[in-house]
């Protein structure tokens, strides 16, 4: 059962256009979904909601379902890349990449690489306890689902695996929502929201680092082979 979740976060370098990215990228899926423990695939391009930093700046995802342990299905993939079967294009070096693991937090279900996604990257800000901070969030996702346009959540703890070279991100959780509503009403029916429940929030909630996407499908689900 794929539980858990590999983002691969991409830009392009300046000479390559979108749509030639995208079509190199399209391929290259079905380069990765042939690595054991990949189940599926889908991209999306990326819409910058908030962000404390410059992960702010990739314009595409690459989501992937996982099974088994990350941990070895990562050495599964770097096994594939080091054969030499994948075709990397020349200017593929100069592609900025940031990628995580995404270790499932006990979700009641799998994850879904629905048409519309609402990410949101956060850490514990400093003094609060992990613990204390997983219950919360734990318990504040699912108010978010009660909000207008969010759908449901799956939480995850994050493992960077491709450090971004222009600045790393100090995320360490994440939170993907399926939404159905376009980002202008969903930031809306959030904010009416938050007038509500913020009394009942902990006083550190507001030193929260978030960085939030909209994240919306550049074609359909691909399943692996």
């Amino acid at each position: 059962m794929p539980e858990n979740l590999h983002l691969v976060f991409s830009k392009p370098p300046a000479s390559i256009s979108d749509d030639q990215f995208n079509e190199w990228y399209g391929a290259h899926l079905a380069e990765i979904l042939v690595v054991p423990g990949f189940v599926a695939a889908r991209r999306y391009r990326l819409e910058t909601v908030t962000s404390a930093n410059t992960l702010g700046d990739f314009p595409f995802l690459s989501a992937y379902e996982i099974e088994g342990d990350p941990t070895q299905v990562m050495k599964n993939l770097d096994e594939e890349v080091a054969s030499g079967r994948m075709d990397l294009p020349g200017w593929f070096p100069e592609i900025r990449f940031a990628s995580f693991n995404c270790r499932t937090h006990g979700n009641r279900d799998e994850p879904a690489l629905a048409d519309r996604l609402y990410l949101v990257f956060s850490a514990p800000p400093p003094g609060t306890l992990d613990h204390d901070y997983v219950e919360f969030y734990r318990e504040h996702a699912e108010e978010n689902t009660r909000v207008p346009g969010f759908v449901r959540t799956w939480r995850f703890r994050l493992e960077p695996q491709v450090v971004d070279r222009v600045a790393p991100i100090e995320s360490t959780h994440l939170a993907v929502y399926e939404v159905n509503a376009d980002l202008a009403a969903l930031r809306a029916a959030l904010g009416a929201a938050r007038e509500v429940n913020e009394v009942h929030w902990p006083s550190w909630f507001g030193r929260i680092p978030f960085v939030s996407f909209d994240a919306t499908a550049l074609g359909s689900r691909v399943p692996a082979p």
